[in-house]
């Protein structure tokens, strides 16, 4: 008799279950997070068991950033409703018109964005490690992991 393989959804399990004492060192809304990725790449199962990979466990990380890519397309939609037509192209595919779109605004609002510090001569000055850097202040932002 030939070996048989274990199926995706067993590897995942069995992945999962492997992060259990990593877990269980988190806190309580870090674990929330982890639960949440996991649950993500569970979605993409299907799609993981026609991916041939060495490493099973690079296609759930893949999985986890997909669906977390997709969260922040959604925030970005909300933020931006002008951006919807180009947002749906890309979740039907087309992902080359919305990047045209989003380097077309760069190169209009700001060109500068578009090079590196080195290559417009700005670069960093000497810092005084002695004196520790102020946090930068983003009111406006939320911190949705804790």
């Amino acid at each position: 008799m030939g070996r048989t393989l274990p199926s995706v959804t067993q590897v995942f399990l069995h992945e999962q279950e492997s992060f259990l004492r990593f877990r269980r060192a988190l806190r309580r809304s870090d674990q929330k997070a982890l639960d949440d990725l996991f649950a993500a790449a569970h979605k993409h199962l299907a799609a993981a068991a026609y991916a041939s990979h060495a490493l099973p466990f690079e296609i759930f990380l893949l999985s986890m950033l997909l669906e977390e890519h997709k969260q922040v397309l959604r925030m970005r939609y909300l933020l931006n409703p002008s951006e919807a037509a180009t947002l749906e192209r890309l979740e039907q595919g087309d992902s080359t018109v919305y990047l045209d779109a989003l380097i077309a605004d760069a190169e209009v609002d700001n060109p500068a964005l578009l090079y590196t510090a080195d290559e417009l001569g700005l670069a960093d000055p000497p810092r005084n490690l002695a004196q520790p850097e102020p946090p930068p202040a983003f009111p406006d932002l939320i911190n949705f992991h804790g």
